[in-house]
């Protein structure tokens, strides 16, 4: 669950970088702009300072900052590129096989190279928790004869073996 939210999290991430990246610079005026800018230059009387004066007059500064915001008002942010839509698949796909295909082929390459490997006096466990040493491997390979005890032996499937027996030493520190 926690995964999920850190994969939602990651792909909000790269989609709104990979859109900052694909905005394009501005461009120029649309004609709506252009009409609008026009419209609050014409109602919005400019008054221009005389030759060798030297302070604006407040009029002249309120208008100019109006005329800047219609410009910019009608200008909508352009869409990101196509490929962008596919960036959050893409990052999925990649999880997915990096979390789940990936290690589970490594564990089937791991065990069919133990049970390639299998060889008389090996100490096995089979799939059903049957313990036991091999005795007999057939001549083409499929069968595997585990002896159990002293006078029992059991023919098994190769692929039944799953794994070696790995026998741990306890301390005898209680």
């Amino acid at each position: 669950m926690v995964l999920c939210f850190v994969v939602s999290g990651l792909t909000a991430l790269v989609v709104s970088a990979a859109s900052g990246l694909a905005q394009e610079p501005a461009a120029p005026q649309e004609p709506v702009a252009a009409a609008a800018a026009a419209d609050t230059a014409v109602s919005t009387p400019a008054v221009v300072p005389a030759e060798g004066a030297g302070s604006s007059s407040p009029a002249a500064i309120s208008a100019a900052p109006a005329a800047k915001a219609a410009g910019s008002a009608g200008k909508a942010q352009p869409d990101p590129p196509g490929w962008v839509q596919f960036l959050p698949l893409a990052f999925i796909g990649i999880m997915f096989y990096l979390i789940l295909l990936r290690p589970q082929q490594r564990e089937q390459r791991r065990r069919q190279d133990t049970l390639s490997s299998l060889k008389k006096s090996d100490k096995v466990v089979t799939t059903g928790g049957i313990v036991g040493t091999i005795a007999d491997l057939s001549q083409d390979g499929r069968f595997v004869t585990l002896k159990v005890d002293d006078s029992t032996r059991i023919r098994f499937l190769r692929s039944a073996i799953h794994g070696l027996l790995e026998e741990k030493s306890e301390g005898s520190g209680n």
